[in-house]
């Protein structure tokens, strides 16, 4: 089976669906389609290397243009099936809402158009959920050290200085060095909180469930 997997961004779900990309590709061809927000995140929280390593055939929002012309496969019936996991609240929205101007968005409705299955995993089904942050810098913990070693040691030089030391999640992929290097532990990454979805993006994500051609899952592994 041929699968574009579409990565839009969202740390939700997001190890939990690189962890099924791998499994599926042992039997099946996976290209992954990646919304400019999702290959930002998916590089924050680490994956970058992953990534290039397992899934050579990958698409960017940023090199498809405004026109998107990979969607033109889908006419061609070049894949069987599309996946939009992690699916942000913004992008079940524009689903829901007919709109098709984003990279994955055009992907899910040129699908429809073209009868190709969607199947969609959106992050914001429901009302309360746990989930895990990128890296960062506890105030609580920080000692405002003279030399700071997770900033001396980083890799990608994503630590500044403002009020106080901070981290550039534009820069950082994630790689965890500055935790190791922090002698005070003040540096988190991968920390559970619960958040409480908006209403209105608990409602787009039943909407999702109704529109032909699409699939809603509540969890990666109903994929399998």
């Amino acid at each position: 089976m041929n699968i574009l997997w579409c990565i839009t961004g969202a740390g939700h779900f997001l190890e939990n669906c690189f962890e099924a990309a791998s499994i599926i590709s042992l039997e099946n061809r996976i290209a992954i389609a990646f919304s400019a927000a999702g290959y930002e995140v998916c590089r924050m929280y680490g994956f970058q290397e992953k990534i290039e390593h397992e899934f050579p055939e990958r698409f960017l929002e940023s090199d498809e243009g405004a026109s998107a012309p990979l969607v033109g496969r889908l006419s061609r019936k070049e894949y069987d099936r599309v996946v939009v996991a992690p699916c942000t609240a913004n992008t079940a929205a524009k689903i829901v809402h007919g709109i098709a101007d984003s990279f994955v968005t055009n992907i899910v409705a040129q699908a429809g158009k073209c009868r190709v299955p969607v199947y969609i995993l959106p992050t914001d089904a429901r009302k309360f959920q746990k989930t895990k942050t990128p890296i960062y810098v506890d105030f609580g913990k920080c000692r405002q050290c003279d030399v700071c070693n997770a900033m001396a040691n980083c890799p990608e030089e994503a630590f500044y200085v403002s009020d106080r030391a901070r981290i550039d999640l534009m820069k950082c992929r994630g790689c965890k060095t500055c935790v190791e290097s922090c002698l005070h532990k003040a540096i988190e990454f991968g920390k559970e909180v619960e958040i409480e979805c908006r209403d209105l993006d608990v409602r787009n994500a039943e909407l999702l469930a109704g529109i032909e051609g699409i699939k809603v899952i509540g969890d990666i592994r109903e994929l399998f």
